[in-house]
């Protein structure tokens, strides 16, 4: 049967950087970065203690610059506690002064491997992992190599860094949602290239996601769908949106942004033999640099010598980029909008 896209207020619906409760109906906002328009949100809204963690956030985000990779892991963590603080704060989701994370080495050579950290069950981290309704994995380790391995914005680095791993992300190269014309059956689908379809393809995308190869008339031949649908008319808001912010969560879990000119963004494929989280870039970014933030303060000596071996650029790489990134997808989920990095940055 004949689909077309969803609409609302006349404008085609698109993924969303905000996890929780995207706002579907406003532009997106044009910003060389979020801080002041995070900060005139939080003033109109009386946020007063959500806006002072956002400042000291801005504060240490900026000291960061100025500090080399052996450094900078720390003011750049506590830049992203505070920006987290803002986030629940401005929330109303309770949490304790606890950080909910801690790091640690097994013996051996400096590796990324060698590096984990173990998730505790309360504190600031798993409030953040309760308001975005994903598992706290208390109790759990992991690896700092397991964990960049599973951030797109680094994912091309690593691969350089450690030839023999598996590739993870598959680019969607545009994405929609679609409804069948005349019902309220409707679904989320995104087309790929061609060079990312081998005969794997159909498995590592996941039970929830189908392939399906389109006609050889169509310029795109292969599309990925979801297959669960939910239910919009585009006449009962009341009931559609919510049922499209449901589905849009959903749909998060597997599908992540790269915040850029154009935000980009991934599937994430089901890779055996991994081990992987069902957890936000948030939580990890906050994971990983919390391991090398005690690291560049407690251990320095140790720490310099992980940008001696052959991962220092990719550890370099996540230091320099995932602040940015978090703070882009920390600022979504504060207002709701969707944050754009305009073409000229």
């Amino acid at each position: 049967m004949p689909a077309g896209q969803i609409l609302l207020a006349g404008k085609a619906i698109r993924l969303h950087g905000a996890i929780n409760d995207p706002d579907f109906r406003t532009q997106r906002v044009l910003s060389t970065d979020p801080w002041d328009y995070v900060s005139l949100w939080l003033r109109r809204h009386h946020k007063n203690e959500s806006l002072f963690f956002w400042e000291q956030a801005k504060h240490f985000f900026a000291a960061s610059s100025t500090l080399p990779p052996l450094a900078a892991p720390l003011t750049n963590y506590y830049s992203l506690l505070n920006a987290t603080k803002a986030l629940l704060t401005a929330k109303g989701q309770k949490f304790s002064d606890l950080h909910g994370i801690k790091g640690g080495a097994d013996l051996g050579h400096k590796s990324l491997a060698n590096e984990f950290i173990d998730f505790k069950g309360g504190g600031i981290l798993p409030a953040l992992c309760a308001y975005l309704d994903e598992p706290d994995n208390a109790g759990k380790k992991i690896s700092l190599k397991d964990i960049f391995w599973q951030m797109p914005f680094i994912h091309r680095a690593f691969r350089l860094t450690y030839r023999s791993s598996t590739e993870l992300f598959i680019p969607l190269t545009t994405h929609r949602f679609m409804r069948i014309d005349g019902s309220k059956d409707a679904w989320f689908e995104a087309d790929i290239d061609l060079k990312y379809v081998n005969a794997q393809t159909k498995k590592t995308i996941g039970s929830g996601y189908e392939l399906i190869q389109l006609p050889e008339t169509q310029r795109k031949q292969f599309i990925i769908r979801r297959k669960k649908r939910f239910s919009w008319s585009g006449r009962d808001l009341a009931e559609g949106i919510p049922a499209l912010k449901q589905y849009h969560k959903e749909i998060r879990k597997k599908v992540v942004p790269i915040f850029a000119a154009e935000n980009r963004w991934y599937l994430k494929k089901s890779v055996a033999g991994h081990e992987q989280f069902n957890n936000s870039q948030l939580t990890l970014i906050f994971a990983a640099m919390h391991r090398l933030s005690e690291l560049s303060r407690y251990d320095p000596m140790n720490f310099s010598k992980h940008f001696g071996v052959s991962h220092n650029w990719l550890l370099s790489e996540f230091i320099k980029t995932a602040p940015s990134q978090f703070i882009f997808g920390i600022a979504s989920e504060i207002t709701g909008h969707e944050f754009i990095i305009p073409d000229a940055f």
